[in-house]
């Protein structure tokens, strides 16, 4: 009869400062649309990116807050 190992302790998920978050933002913007994050934000409030489902937009929009 096999013995059911116990599972591994659950894991904290690491936390990224806000300076963290705000440069990946920025090089998901740079990398991924060609323009800086703030600009990204300004052209998404703006509605320019509404209904668009292309990964690299949402990659970007996830870090949106």
């Amino acid at each position: 009869m096999r013995q059911l190992q116990t599972p591994p302790a659950a894991c904290e998920p690491d936390e990224i400062s806000l300076e963290e978050e705000q440069q990946i933002a920025e090089e998901e913007s740079q990398r991924n649309l060609g323009i800086s994050f703030e600009e990204f934000k300004r052209r998404w409030r703006a509605g320019e990116y509404r209904g668009n489902p292309d990964p690299k937009v949402t990659s970007v929009a996830f870090w949106l807050h």
